[in-house]
């Protein structure tokens, strides 16, 4: 038996958390194409024979201070470098730059001749994420992440150039979104893992309760449904999550024949917001925005929870949340 925990660590955006989905077989982690969707540790176990892996889902790491830094940046950051020295493999995602865009060729002349992949030069941002990871002295497996986005496979070969002068114990191209390279990925996660008794029970997804998915599913629909500054300063908590009794059959009486009613849960949560034209942009003209949101959060909660969810959202204004220390305690952003 080989069981351990695992750090998927990497810049805000470059699919942890749809890897992490990927792995498990399905959506326990919100994931957007916005960055800084992550906000909290989020922890998902895999169960094979033989092993046990506790995969931990961390926010991007940036450098948490700077212009328009606030403390729940400082949080997110922590939260990742927490992870960081608690376990016993760590992963670190990494994307391929995006491609030159080609250049239009005037009419009679000749296109310029192709020069290759151009060398890959690693910038402050991914440096300060590398210095996190090297301080934490625990076995790292680097993953080349989105290769499906890759036209030309030979642009790999400059990045494979650079990080193979880092002291990893493997690289592996992987694609999080489709599986591709993934089974690849946990063998060599497997490699480093202790052996070892199990560490969860069999049935042991997560350590989440439920209460916590009902503001991540929330803040995820904000963070696809609106622009701009809106979804970083929205925080989501949850207000009543009360457990509906089953319905009985007519006449109160049960149908022993009948197949057991779907569970039903009912829910009211605020969203907070940091300004009043936030708050307008998120209720909406006649309230259509908000009731967008609750109606897809309400369909990814059901779904995961197998119940039917009667959902209800309110939407207020706490200005500078998201730089007091109290405040961000309140809304949940604490150890």
């Amino acid at each position: 038996m080989r069981a351990g925990f695992v750090a998927l660590v990497g810049r805000p955006n470059v699919g942890k958390s749809t890897l992490l989905n990927q792995i498990l077989g399905e959506k326990l982690a919100i994931a957007t194409p916005r960055p800084q969707t992550t906000r909290e540790r989020l922890l998902g176990v895999l169960h094979r024979p033989g092993l046990q892996i506790g995969f931990v889902d961390t926010p991007g790491l940036h450098r948490p201070s700077g212009p328009g830094r606030n403390k729940l940046n400082q949080y997110m950051v922590d939260e990742a470098t927490q992870a960081l020295g608690n376990v016993d493999v760590v992963v670190l995602l990494v994307e391929p730059p995006e491609p030159p865009r080609p250049q239009p060729v005037r009419p009679g002349r000749k296109p310029p001749p192709d020069r290759g992949p151009q060398p890959f030069r690693i910038d402050p941002a991914l440096q300060f994420v590398l210095d996190e990871v090297t301080a934490a002295k625990r076995p790292t497996v680097l993953a080349l992440n989105k290769v499906d986005s890759l036209r030309d496979k030979r642009q790999l070969l400059p990045l494979l150039e650079a990080f193979g002068k880092l002291p990893f114990v493997a690289m592996v191209p992987i694609s999080a979104k489709v599986g591709t390279g993934v089974e690849a990925l946990l063998e060599e996660i497997v490699k480093l893992l202790p052996e070892g008794d199990a560490l969860f029970d069999e049935d042991t997804l997560t350590d989440r309760a439920e209460r916590w998915f009902v503001t991540e599913f929330i803040r995820e629909q904000v963070f696809l449904l609106t622009k701009r500054e809106v979804p970083y300063s929205v925080a989501v908590s949850v207000d009543e999550f009360e457990e509906l009794a089953p319905k009985q059959g007519r006449g109160g009486k049960k149908d022993a024949t009948a197949p057991a009613p779907k569970r039903e849960v009912r829910v009211s949560a605020t969203i907070t917001v940091d300004k009043e034209p936030h708050k307008r942009i998120l209720v909406g003209e006649g309230g259509r925005m908000v009731r967008e949101i609750g109606s897809r959060a309400r369909h990814e909660l059901g779904q995961r929870f197998d119940a039917v969810v009667h959902l209800t959202l309110f939407v207020r204004v706490d200005e500078g949340w998201a730089s007091d220390p109290r405040k961000l305690r309140d809304l949940g952003y604490s150890e």
